[in-house]
C-alpha cells in the first residue's frame, strides 16, 4: 500500500466509511508497517483534536492536514540526510583506517645543500612515487653533492656524487657508479649491492663501496663482515672481515688494498662543500704536443719510486716518470722503445720527498701529468694521487679520470695533460711522501695508458701546518 492509498483509507476510517476488503487491507498494513502505524497515530491525534475544537477547545494546537503531511515529509528527508551524513562519516573512517595501514615507502632520501639529482620511476602516472621516495624500479642519479638513503629495513647509506643507482627491491641495490657508505642493522642481514665488478652480500656490518667507470671497484669493511663475489673472470668469492679492503681484479680474483675510511662520509653535510682543488685538463691529436712542458727541477726529479704492478715490456719503466724527459715516439730511440711508463690497472709509484729543511715536510703547490701514444687509447689517463704528511697516514688528494681520445687502434693517437692546483695556492701542506695509482682507462688496450711524466712542484714547509 502506497502513501497516498494509506492516507485515503485512514481518512475514510475516521469518517466511518471504510468497509470490506479496504478495511482488511488497512488492518494488514497497520500490522506489518511501522510507518503506517505512525500515520494512524497522527490521524487519531488529529481526530481527537478536532473533536475538542468543535467544543471550543484548541488544546493541542491542531494544524491542517496538509501541514501534517508536509511535516512527515520533512521528517523523512531529515532522516535521509542523517543517514547520508552517517555514511560519509563511516566512509571517512574507513579511508583513514586504510591510510593508517598503508606500508611505509621502501626507501626515502635526503640531500645535502647544493646537491643536484634526477629521479625516474618504473611506475607511471598515479603509480609513480611522489616526493623523495624510491620504490623498486626507481633510479636515482646524483649529479653533484651528497644524498642520505633511509631504507624501511633500517639500512642507511651516504652517497657521494657523481653516482647512479637503481633500487631493485628492498634488499637489493644496483650501483652503476658512485662512492657509498652503508650501515646495516642485524634485522636487515642479507642486504645486497651489485656493481659492474662485484656482488656484495652483507652479514650485519658497516662497509663502503667505490665504483667508478675507469677504476676497479673496491670494498672497505669497517665493522662486521661481508661476502663479496667477483662478477668477472674466475668469479672468486671471499668472506671479508672488518679492517680489510679489496678491489676486484680484472681476472676475477680479489686484490688487497689499504682500508680507507677517509674515502667515505657517514653523515650528511649541513652546508655546501666547495672543492678548492682545480683540475685543468688539455688534450691534443698530436702525440708530442706537450713534450716541452716536462720539468727537470720539480720535487720528484731523479727520485726513485717504490713501485708495484707496472708493465715493463719494450723497456717501459716507471723510473722514467720523473726523469725530466718526455720521450719520443715508439721505437725512435734504440734500446728504449717506449720511453715512458706503461701502466696496468692498480700499478703504484710511491715517492719519499723527505722532511725538508725544518723537518716539517713539503708544501705541494701543483701536480702535472702527461700521457701520450700513437694509438690504442694509450694517450688518455686515469689515476689517483695520495699524500702522507710527516708522522701521518695517506689520504686521497684527487682522482683523475680523463680520456677524451679515441680508443680505436688506428685513430686513437694523441696526448693529454692534467694540472692540479688549489685556490689557496697549496694543494697539501707538511707532506713527506706522495703516491700515484694508475686507474682503468675505458676501451684502451688492457685498460692501460703510457705515462710520460709526473711533475710535483712545491717548497719545504716553513711552519707547522
Amino acid at each position: 500500500m502506497n502513501q497516498r492509498e494509506l492516507e485515503h483509507h485512514l481518512q475514510e476510517l475516521f469518517d466511518g466509511r471504510l468497509e470490506g476488503q479496504a478495511f482488511e487491507n488497512l488492518q494488514q498494513a497497520l500490522r506489518d508497517d511501522p510507518t503506517a502505524r505512525e500515520a494512524y497515530r497522527e490521524y487519531l491525534h488529529l481526530h481527537h483534536a478536532l473533536e475538542f475544537r468543535t467544543k471550543g477547545v484548541d488544546r493541542l494546537n491542531v494544524i491542517p492536514m496538509e501541514s501534517v503531511v508536509e511535516r512527515r515529509q520533512r521528517r523523512t528527508m531529515r532522516n535521509a540526510g542523517l543517514a547520508a551524513v552517517a555514511l560519509l562519516v563511516l566512509g571517512a573512517l574507513v579511508m583513514a583506517l586504510v591510510a593508517s595501514h598503508q606500508p611505509n615507502p621502501t626507501l626515502t632520501f635526503n640531500t645535502a645543500p647544493g646537491t643536484e639529482i634526477s629521479i625516474s620511476h618504473s611506475g607511471k602516472g598515479e603509480d609513480a612515487p611522489e616526493g623523495m621516495v624510491l620504490e623498486p624500479g626507481s633510479r636515482l642519479k646524483v649529479i653533484t653533492g651528497t644524498v642520505e638513503l633511509e631504507f624501511s629495513s633500517g639500512v642507511r647509506g651516504i652517497v657521494r656524487g657523481p653516482a647512479d643507482l637503481t633500487l631493485q627491491r628492498e634488499d637489493l641495490l644496483e650501483l652503476t657508479n658512485g662512492t657509498v657508505w652503508f650501515e646495516v642493522p642485524k634485522k636487515a642481514i642479507g642486504f645486497k649491492v651489485n656493481t659492474p665488478d662485484l656482488t656484495l652480500t652483507d652479514l650485519g656490518t658497516e662497509f663502503g663501496i667505490i665504483s667508478e667507470p675507469n677504476f676497479l671497484d673496491e670494498v672497505h669493511v669497517f665493522d662486521g663482515k661481508v661476502e663479496i663475489n667477483n662478477r668477472n673472470g674466475l668469479k672468486k668469492t671471499e668472506l671479508l672481515n672488518a679492517g680489510h679492503a679489496r678491489f676486484a681484479g680484472p681476472d676475477g680474483r680479489w686484490e688487497k688494498t689499504t682500508l680507507r675510511r677517509d674515502h667515505f662520509l657517514d653523515k650528511l653535510p649541513t652546508k655546501i662543500i666547495e672543492p678548492a682543488l682545480i683540475s685543468t685538463e688539455e688534450s691534443s691529436g698530436s702525440q708530442l704536443a706537450y713534450e716541452d712542458d716536462v720539468s727537470d727541477s720539480d720535487l720528484l726529479h731523479s727520485l726513485t719510486p717504490v713501485t708495484t704492478g707496472w708493465n715493463l715490456a719494450n723497456n717501459a719503466n716507471p723510473k722514467e716518470l720523473t726523469d725530466g724527459i718526455h720521450g719520443a715516439g715508439f721505437d725512435q730511440v734504440p734500446g728504449d722503445l717506449v720511453q715512458g711508463a706503461w701502466t696496468t690497472v692498480g700499478a703504484t709509484a710511491e715517492y719519499h720527498l723527505g722532511k725538508g729543511s725544518k723537518g716539517l715536510g713539503y708544501d705541494i703547490t701543483s701536480i702535472q701529468s702527461i700521457a701520450d701514444w700513437n694509438g690504442a687509447g694509450f694517450g688518455n689517463q686515469a689515476w689517483t694521487v695520495e699524500v702522507r704528511p710527516v708522522g701521518g697516514d695517506y689520504r686521497i688528494l684527487h682522482t683523475v679520470n680523463y680520456h677524451p681520445l679515441s680508443s680505436q687502434p688506428l685513430d686513437g693517437g694523441g696526448a693529454t695533460k692534467v694540472v692540479l692546483t688549489d685556490k689557496s695556492g697549496v694543494l697539501a701542506g707538511g707532506i713527506e711522501s706522495i703516491k700515484f695509482t694508475a686507474g682503468h682507462v675505458a676501451g684502451s688496450v688492457g685498460n692501460a695508458f703510457v705515462w710520460r711524466e709526473i711533475d710535483v712542484f712545491g717548497t719545504p714547509t716553513k711552519r707547522t701546518p
